[in-house]
């Protein structure tokens, strides 16, 4: 492991050395990760992380309800089929169409 300790006693106005705070800051930070580093290195064990989960599919459906000989139709995305199959059968829903590719245009 390169040894990034700041050692020794830097003059500040020399160039390319650095100032007391920096020098702290970075030994604490040696320290810190110091012993987990070398271990990492010395053991030839591999990390497998845990794969992550795909994004499910957002349903994109157009939902037009009437009321009162008024149609109001709007845009609305789901998760789930359950949460669709619900939102279908609330009151006033005469009709539904399923939108397959359904693109966000900024």
């Amino acid at each position: 492991m390169k040894n990034i300790y700041n050692k020794g006693t830097f003059r500040s106005f020399e160039y390319g050395k650095i100032g007391p705070y920096l020098k702290k800051h970075g030994n604490k930070k040696w320290r810190r990760t110091e012993k987990s580093e070398i271990e990492d290195q010395l053991s030839e064990n591999i990390k497998i992380f845990k794969q992550r989960r795909k994004r499910h599919k957002l349903i994109w459906v157009k939902i037009t309800s009437e009321v009162y000989d008024t149609t109001h139709s709007d845009y609305r995305s789901f998760y789930s089929e359950k949460a669709f199959r619900d939102s279908i059968k609330r009151a006033h829903v005469t009709r539904y169409f399923l939108i397959n590719n359904k693109t966000n245009k900024k």
